[in-house]
């Protein structure tokens, strides 16, 4: 699928296009899990060559990140997934090209429906764009734009922002699930009665789900903190109307960037923390119901031992023509086992 942003002289515009009706005036251009036509169609509009999803998937900073006939081809990791309760991580491609910012992506990040509400809302919003409608209507209350479309560059450091943005708000979530975690299993170790096999799996499940989207998010900001470096050059390189403040964004997402991996190592250390908080209470669980058999195995002992002594079938016994060698047996017994019981009691070992 084919998405077209164009400046109509107001607003952006967006629309979704055909192989055969790309529109020349095009600003941004999002290939969608393109088909083969669309991303020939696109690459003769262009005069690029877009990369194939294989070629995306490189890990090699050389596939992911470089310049081609006047081309920059940035390629980096973006969270999606999590809204439906299965994040993952796909690569996703942007390239500056002859003024037009063309992507290429087979997800759906929603950082990208961020930013397209906003772009189509309100394109002031845009880095270093506010010069560009400064104009209001004769009422004075609406703003009206000067007729200057956002720069491609403009649309990408804007598009990089939003999906940092939604990483910042996805650890955060995260942090919060941890934090609702971490009173899940200590109010738990408190109550007197044992935390079931299906309450710790649970737990152990939100755990592996906290930890996995640290480690996805660690992952997609590591993709990020190597892009921004390429992409301050290539704004090195261009001069117009929003570089500066572009390139002094740019800078600021590197220091967002920087300040989220710390945030992450704290997210993985409390991850950590609670699984082997939730590991040591599953131990305890266990050795406590140990404990039990073995305090019951050592309690049963003595009368088995009665019971073994008195079931002997020897012929001379004495208590076996006694009248009360029976309730004898029995209480000698319940003396057995009782004593040991009083003997744990004493040295708190139940």
């Amino acid at each position: 699928m084919i998405e077209t942003y164009s400046f109509d002289g107001l607003k952006v515009v967006h629309r979704t296009a055909s192989p055969a009706d790309l529109p020349e005036t095009a600003l941004w251009i999002d290939l969608d899990s393109p088909t083969t036509e669309e991303v020939a169609a696109v690459e003769a509009l262009c005069a690029i060559e877009i990369p194939t999803r294989e070629e995306m998937s490189e890990i090699e900073v050389s596939s992911r990140l470089y310049s081609e006939e006047g081309a920059d081809v940035m390629t980096a990791s973006v969270v999606h997934g999590v809204q439906n309760g299965s994040p993952a991580f796909a690569p996703v491609t942007f390239i500056l090209t002859r003024g037009r910012l063309v992507t290429v992506r087979y997800s759906e990040p929603k950082s990208f429906k961020i930013f397209v509400a906003k772009l189509c809302r309100d394109p002031s919003t845009l880095p270093a764009h506010q010069q560009t409608f400064q104009e209001t209507s004769e009422a004075g209350e609406v703003p009206r734009a000067a007729g200057k479309p956002p720069a491609a560059e403009q649309l990408l450091v804007g598009l990089l922002e939003t999906v940092i943005d939604r990483m910042a708000d996805l650890l955060e979530l995260v942090s919060a699930d941890l934090d609702r975690i971490g009173e899940d299993i200590f109010s738990s170790s408190a109550k007197k009665k044992p935390t079931g096999t299906a309450d710790f799996k649970r737990l152990l499940q939100r755990i592996g789900a906290a930890g996995d989207l640290t480690s996805r998010g660690r992952e997609s900001l590591a993709t990020l903190d190597r892009l921004l470096p390429f992409l301050q050059l290539s704004l090195d390189r261009k001069k117009g109307n929003g570089m500066k403040d572009g390139k002094a964004r740019v800078k600021v997402m590197a220091r967002d960037i920087h300040s989220l991996n710390d945030f992450v190592s704290f997210l993985s250390n409390k991850t950590t923390f609670l699984l082997d908080t939730t590991v040591g209470m599953i131990s305890i669980e266990q050795n406590a119901i140990i404990k039990i058999f073995s305090v019951a195995a050592v309690a049963f002992l003595p009368p088995t031992l009665v019971a073994s002594i008195y079931g002997m079938n020897f012929q001379h016994m004495p208590e076996l023509g006694w009248d009360y060698g029976y309730p004898y047996a029995l209480g000698l017994m319940a003396i057995s086992a009782l004593l040991p019981m009083v003997y744990f009691r004493y040295k708190n070992w139940l």
